[in-house]
């Protein structure tokens, strides 16, 4: 049967000038429909931008409406901009949240709103469960709905499972031929971003190394500031090496220390290229989360709170990147323990939906 998805990964083309794609909510969108199977999704929508009426004709048409998750929940979240609970009445379908955490920015769920409130308690009314990714998600929900605090499963993120994992029979790679380095390039990412480049550089000599970008923040600069790259400042960068702590400086930095550039223009280009690499260090969490689901070892350094509720559900270090090396002795296997745990409760969740959704 078919269902329709709301998902963060769409940017529409009206938010192209201050939004860029992250890959990472792709992983997300392609994990839930692989556990969705044999059900597939009709049509999706971007949680950015307000449905119309023709897309609530479409989402009606399906048998579900899924929420599928990233970073989304906060003090103010409803669904896609200028969502009540009149708009909601519309759709005669069960909404159901797959996966969703909070924010993570500092003061972005402090209390929930009414209007916050009155939207997911109607939502619930019409299922028995929603899929919430984190233990700081789930005590966020319980605080502020306890009402229906029942209804919250644990389940973690899609992008956590895959066989190769969930087999405790199945060891971690143990090589680190060809290293993958993720970044996060915005706010204070310099010092964080050059110390991991530098510790890799450094520790792995005879190793490929790879910085691969989640979110190109250098093309959103350009589409800003057309002008700002011009040759001055390339010659400035590329041959004189004054590193001006732009995402432009950080990508030069990492060539000049012996990396390649990564750019997926898709889940499913990025999830090949990363098939063939041993070891991710970075602090792009989704890539942390994929990695270590293909039994592949990964060290996740810090950018804010969303990865400290992973951290706490499944039992992993979140590395300061001045001292990376200290993390390299982790066993994955308690990770891995965690993980089969949470996972019984993202089966139970699936076959809720399978069963009486879908």
């Amino acid at each position: 049967m078919s269902y329709s998805v709301i998902t963060p990964y769409i940017i529409p083309p009206k938010l192209r000038h201050k939004k860029v794609v992250n890959i990472g909510d792709g992983f997300i969108l392609n994990s839930l429909a692989k556990l969705l199977l044999p059900s597939e999704y009709n049509f999706l929508f971007t949680s950015r931008q307000s449905l119309s009426e023709n897309d609530i004709r479409q989402i009606n048409s399906t048998k579900a409406l899924i929420l599928a998750g990233a970073n989304q929940l906060n003090d103010k979240y409803t669904i896609v901009p200028g969502m009540n609970t009149s708009i909601l009445d519309k759709i005669n379908i069960p909404i159901i949240p797959f996966g969703i955490g909070i924010h993570g920015i500092e003061n972005q769920n402090q209390r929930m709103s009414e209007a916050t409130k009155d939207i997911l308690k109607l939502i619930h009314e019409r299922i028995k469960f929603s899929s919430w990714r984190c233990p700081l998600t789930i005590e966020y929900l319980h605080n502020n709905l306890p009402e229906i605090a029942s209804k919250f499963l644990l389940t973690g993120c899609p992008v956590m499972y895959d066989d190769k994992l969930l087999d405790s029979s199945k060891l971690f790679t143990t090589q680190s031929k060809n290293i993958i380095v993720t970044v996060t390039e915005r706010l204070e990412f310099w010092d964080r971003e050059v110390k991991t480049i530098d510790f890799v550089s450094n520790n792995y000599p005879n190793s490929g190394k790879i910085l691969s970008l989640h979110q190109d923040f250098l093309e959103l600069e350009n589409r800003a500031n057309p002008n700002q790259n011009d040759t001055l400042k390339k010659i400035n960068v590329k041959l004189l090496r004054k590193y001006d702590k732009t995402p432009f400086s950080l990508r030069e930095y990492a060539r000049h220390r012996g990396f390649k550039i990564f750019k997926p223009t898709s889940v499913d280009e990025c999830f090949s290229f990363y098939d063939k690499y041993d070891l991710h260090i970075g602090s792009r969490l989704h890539a942390h989360l994929y990695f270590i689901s293909q039994a592949k070892k990964s060290f996740l350094t810090y950018v804010d709170e969303r990865c400290a509720g992973f951290s706490r559900l499944l039992k992993f270090p979140i590395c300061d990147f001045n001292h990376l090396g200290k993390y390299l002795d982790y066993d994955f296997n308690i990770y891995r323990s965690n993980s089969i745990k949470s996972f019984a409760v993202m089966q139970q969740f699936v076959h809720y939906l399978k069963e009486d959704i879908l």
